[in-house]
């Protein structure tokens, strides 16, 4: 078996795991296919986004829950820390980056009262913008019923994606490693949010030809150098979402290479 990860952490956590020598571990981001050399490949498994161990037990500032130094870096030997686009990005900048990749209704807004606090001091550390997130938000946010979601959440969302050039890794991803499968391999793609799910989807449809007018069309589909399976997707089952809530956004897509 094959691993790479971008996070040297990561790495080191799995060294430690039982039968771990029958693993070949490589850092790296998948984008750049660290296992170019074994290709072609039976079956390649992308698991987006990041690791519950991210949440929980790194202090890097992925989750709001921590008083933490907003970093969010995977590879924390590359790029600039959280802390440092709060800094430098203008307020358009900001703004545009919440709603595009956090898909943030209150993105101007946030933004602006970014601006006005780094005047005062950096925001450095994840309880500070957490804080600007909440104060954003009208009261009727916290309104019983009213937006389940933390008004943090698609703020923390959007700044890790920046961060760790997420969207950009997964289109690469998605325009090269198809053609590394064999005959019969498979790559399937595990997505957290609609911004990732989206662009598998569209990619995979594109690369198999999709023909839903099309009767003579086996499973709906033309023939061509790749199929999907289960072409909606396949989302968690309420029993795995009950062991696991994370997985309850959780959608896996398949394409497999037929010639």
């Amino acid at each position: 078996m094959l691993a790479s990860d971008a996070d040297a952490e990561m790495l080191a956590l799995i060294e430690k795991q039982a039968n771990a020598d029958r693993i070949i571990l490589r850092q790296g981001n998948f984008a750049e296919n660290p296992f170019s050399d074994f290709s072609p490949f039976g079956f390649v498994l992308l698991d987006l986004g990041i690791s519950s161990a991210h949440f929980d037990h790194f202090e890097r500032g992925f989750s709001f829950r921590f008083d933490q130094p907003l970093d969010m870096r995977l590879d924390t030997t590359q790029g600039k820390p959280a802390a440092e686009l709060l800094k430098s990005l203008s307020e358009e900048d900001l703004s545009t980056m919440f709603f595009q990749y956090g898909e943030e209704r209150q993105a101007r807004r946030i933004a602006r009262m970014i601006c006005e606090q780094r005047k005062i001091a950096p925001i450095e550390r994840t309880g500070e913008l957490a804080e600007i997130c909440a104060r954003a938000y009208p009261p009727r946010h916290k309104a019983k019923g009213h937006a389940q979601k933390n008004p943090a959440t698609r703020v923390f969302q959007a700044l890790r994606i920046a961060v760790n050039g997420e969207l950009d890794n997964l289109r690469h991803a998605l325009a090269t490693l198809p053609q590394a499968l064999a005959i019969g391999g498979r790559l399937a793609i595990i997505t957290f949010h609609s911004l990732e799910d989206r662009m598998v989807k569209l990619s995979f449809r594109e690369r198999s030809q999709v023909a839903q007018n099309d009767p003579a069309a086996r499973s709906n589909f033309l023939p061509g150098d790749y199929r999907l399976i289960e072409p909606g997707g396949i989302t968690p089952t309420d029993e795995e979402i009950a062991v696991n809530s994370r997985a309850r956004s959780a959608r896996l897509r398949i394409l497999e290479r037929v010639k």
